[in-house]
């Protein structure tokens, strides 16, 4: 897997549609694990962990496959790049 973290003033939910609008498909990984529930059943609690919680949020998984060929890689580097940029403005 190959995740990227947004920028902090990015909102993933827009750039993951903006890239599946592209043909490229984003996955969701890694959330801040205290705040699954059995984690939450323990005692820990949103908050205590803000940067986990800020880079949970802010995680993107790019496509990366064996079978993908260097054009494959520089198409989404090149869609990730534009939609960053369009977003920026």
């Amino acid at each position: 897997m190959f995740q990227v973290v947004l920028p902090e003033r990015k909102k993933r939910a827009e750039f993951i549609a903006k890239m599946r609008e592209r043909g490229i498909a984003i996955g969701l990984h890694y959330p801040a694990i205290h705040l699954f529930s059995l984690y939450r059943s323990l005692g820990w609690r949103e908050g205590q962990y803000p940067h986990a919680e800020r880079i949970g949020k802010g995680i993107a998984t790019l496509p990366l496959f064996p079978a993908m060929t260097n054009a494959d890689v520089e198409r989404v580097c090149e869609v990730a790049k534009r939609v960053l940029s369009e977003e920026m403005r």
